[in-house]
C-alpha cells in the first residue's frame, strides 16, 4: 500500500518547508546565503540491481545545499562594517580555530582587535614597523598609540624667481661724470690720443667697474672723447665731438658729452646706461702740451645696500612653512630671495623662528641661472646644505637640506610651485580606512597615515561542502577542501567594500513560490493517504 510512500512525500515537503521557512526568517540577516533543499527518489534494490518493473518507494531529502550566491550591499557609516563583492569569506579566530564568514558587521574590542559580535577576531596579514605588508597571517589589532615626531631634514622648493624684477637695496647707476682738470693742446697732431688714469662708474646692480677716457684729436680744433670699459674691453664714442676753436685758457664746448654705456659681463648684456659727462675742466692750450692729470674723472652712483629681514625693500621675494624638530615641535622657517648686484644671481637667506641659520656670513647662499633661467649654482643635484643648529627646547640638532633643483629665473611674476618638507609632529589615531584590497590604513591628527595589515580572504574548492555553524559562519570540512586564503582582488578572490555590509542573498518572491508548491505537494500526498485509506476500507467491507 501507498501509505508509506505518501508519509515520505509528506516528510520531504515539511523538510521543504523547514528550509524555506529558515530562509525567510533570515531573510534580515547579514552575510546569511539561502538554502535549497534537494531530493531524491527511493528503489528497494538488491545486490543485482532493481528490476525494470520496479515501483519506487517514495521520496528523501538528498541535500541542503547552501547558495553563496552575492548578496546586495548597502552602505553605512561605519567604516569597519566590510562587505565582499565577489567570492571569498573573511577568516575569523574563534579562540585559536578559523572559522569564515561573509557578515563584515565588525567593531574593536578593549584590547584594539577587530571583532563581530561574537568576539571572534578577524585575521589578516601583518605589516612591518615600514608599513610593508608581510606574509604572516594573524589577528588584525589597531594600534592607538600615538605617531613618533620626524624632524624636518629636507625642504623642496619649485618656484620661479621674477627676472624683470627690480634690484633691492637701491642701487644707483653712474649717471654723470665730471672730468678732471685736463688741458688739450691744439698744437697736437691730428691722431694723437691720451688717456685718463682709471676711475670707478657703477652698473645697473650697483657694481664698480674700472673705466678711462680716451681723447683723441680727430681734426683741426676738433676732439672725440671714447669712454673705455676695462672690465667688458668695449669703448663707447660721445655722441658729440669736444670743440677746441675758442682759444688757448678758454673751456672746450659743449659744455657736456654724452655717453651711452652699455655694462656686459660673463651673463650678457645689461639695459644701456646713459653717462652725461661735465667738460667745464678742459680747457684748452695752444703751442704746448696736452696735460693728462693723475686722477680720472669723478662719478656718482652707490652700491646695493645690505640684506635686512624686517626692511621689505632690501629684498625681492621670501616664502615661508612650518618645520618640526625631533620633538615634534613647530618651527617657521623663512626663505628670503633677492637679486644681487650681479646679472641672473640670486642670494636666499634661511632663518628660523626669526634666527639666521644658513651658513653663509654677511651674503646669502648663491644662486645663478644661465640666460635661460635654468638654474646652474648649485650645480645638480643643486642642494644647500643648511648647517646644524640648534632649534631650542631640548630638541636634538637640526640639519636641513634645501632642494633648489626646480628653482627658475623666468620672466614672470614670483609663484610658490611646491614647497614640501619631510618632517611632522606627532599624531593621535583620528580614523582608520580600509582600501578594497582590504589593506588597513591608520589616519593621524598630524595628516600622517601608516599601513597596520591587510584583511585576508579564504576561499574554498567546494563551498557548498563548508559545515555550517551557525551565527551565518562556516568551519572547513573534508568535502570543502582546504582554505585558499590571499589577499582581496587577488586571483579568483573578490574586492573588499568598506563601510557597508553584505545583505541575505534570500529573494522572498521565490520563497513565497516555493512556499506554495511545497504547501501543494504536501496537500497532494496527504491526497495520497486519504485515497490508500479509501482503498483499504472497501477491502476491509468485502464479505
Amino acid at each position: 500500500m501507498p501509505f508509506r510512500i505518501a508519509l515520505s512525500g509528506l516528510n520531504a515537503s515539511s523538510a521543504q518547508l523547514r528550509v524555506i521557512g529558515n530562509n525567510v526568517a533570515n531573510a534580515s540577516t547579514t552575510g546569511f546565503k539561502k538554502a535549497r533543499t534537494e531530493f531524491g527518489d527511493i528503489f528497494a534494490s538488491s545486490n543485482l540491481g532493481v528490476t525494470s518493473n520496479a515501483i519506487g518507494s517514495g521520496v528523501q531529502v538528498s541535500a541542503v545545499s547552501q547558495q553563496f550566491s552575492q548578496g546586495n550591499i548597502g552602505f553605512t557609516d561605519n567604516n569597519l562594517d566590510l562587505a565582499v563583492s565577489g567570492q571569498g569569506f573573511y577568516v575569523l579566530n574563534d579562540n585559536g580555530v578559523n572559522v569564515y564568514t561573509r557578515a563584515g558587521a565588525f567593531g574593536v574590542d578593549r584590547a584594539g582587535y577587530i571583532v563581530n559580535t561574537q568576539a571572534q577576531r578577524l585575521t589578516g596579514f601583518q605589516a612591518d614597523s615600514s608599513g610593508n605588508i608581510t606574509g604572516a597571517v594573524g589577528d588584525l589589532q589597531l594600534d592607538t598609540s600615538d605617531i613618533a615626531p620626524n624632524p624636518t631634514t629636507s625642504i623642496d622648493m619649485a618656484l620661479n624667481l621674477d627676472a624683470s624684477d627690480s634690484i633691492p637695496g637701491s642701487p644707483v647707476s653712474t649717471t654723470t661724470i665730471t672730468a678732471a682738470a685736463t688741458i688739450l693742446d691744439e698744437g697736437e697732431i691730428v691722431g694723437n690720443a691720451e688717456t685718463t688714469p682709471a676711475f670707478n662708474i657703477r652698473d645697473n646692480y650697483g657694481v664698480n667697474r674700472s673705466a678711462t677716457i680716451t681723447y683723441t684729436k680727430t681734426a683741426a680744433n676738433t676732439w672725440s672723447a671714447v669712454l673705455n670699459d676695462t672690465v667688458s674691453g668695449n669703448s663707447f664714442t660721445a655722441t658729440s665731438s669736444i670743440d677746441t676753436s675758442a682759444g688757448a685758457g678758454n673751456p672746450a664746448s659743449p659744455s657736456t658729452l654724452t655717453f651711452n654705456w652699455v655694462p656686459e659681463t660673463t651673463t650678457g648684456a645689461q639695459s644701456p646706461v646713459v653717462i652725461t659727462m661735465n667738460t667745464l675742466p678742459i680747457t684748452l692750450a695752444v703751442g704746448g702740451t696736452t696735460s693728462i692729470p693723475g686722477t680720472g674723472a669723478a662719478a656718482n652712483g652707490s652700491a646695493q645696500g645690505g640684506f635686512d629681514p624686517t626692511s621689505a625693500s632690501s629684498y625681492n621675494n621670501s616664502t615661508s612653512l612650518s618645520t618640526f624638530d625631533s620633538l615634534g615641535s613647530e618651527h617657521l622657517t623663512t626663505m628670503y630671495f633677492r637679486q644681487t648686484n650681479q646679472a641672473n644671481e640670486w642670494e636666499v637667506f634661511t632663518y628660523s623662528d626669526g634666527t639666521r641659520v644658513d651658513a653663509a656670513s654677511g651674503v646669502g647662499d648663491q644662486l645663478i641661472f644661465s640666460t635661460a633661467g635654468i638654474l646652474s649654482t648649485p650645480p645638480a643635484p643643486s642642494n644647500i646644505i643648511i648647517p646644524l643648529y640648534s632649534p631650542g627646547g631640548g630638541a636634538a640638532d637640526m640639519n636641513i637640506k634645501l632642494e633648489v633643483a626646480d628653482l627658475t629665473q623666468y620672466g614672470s611674476v614670483f609663484s610658490v610651485n611646491a614647497l614640501v618638507q619631510d618632517g611632522f609632529t606627532t599624531g593621535r589615531l583620528s580614523g582608520i580606512d580600509i582600501s578594497d584590497t582590504g589593506v588597513v590604513t591608520a589616519r593621524f591628527t598630524n595628516g600622517q597615515s601608516r599601513t597596520l595589515a591587510q584583511v585576508a580572504l579564504a576561499n574554498f574548492s567546494n563551498s557548498q561542502g563548508l559545515r555550517q555553524l551557525g551565527d551565518t559562519s562556516w568551519a572547513e570540512s573534508f568535502e570543502s577542501g582546504a582554505a585558499l586564503v590571499g589577499a582581496p582582488g587577488s586571483g579568483s578572490l573578490g574586492l573588499i567594500q568598506s563601510g557597508a555590509l553584505e545583505g541575505s542573498n534570500v529573494d522572498l518572491t521565490e520563497q513565497l513560490v516555493n512556499m506554495i508548491t511545497a504547501q501543494r505537494n504536501f496537500q497532494a500526498n496527504a491526497q495520497v493517504i486519504t485515497t490508500a485509506d479509501t482503498v483499504t476500507q472497501t477491502i476491509i467491507n468485502i464479505r
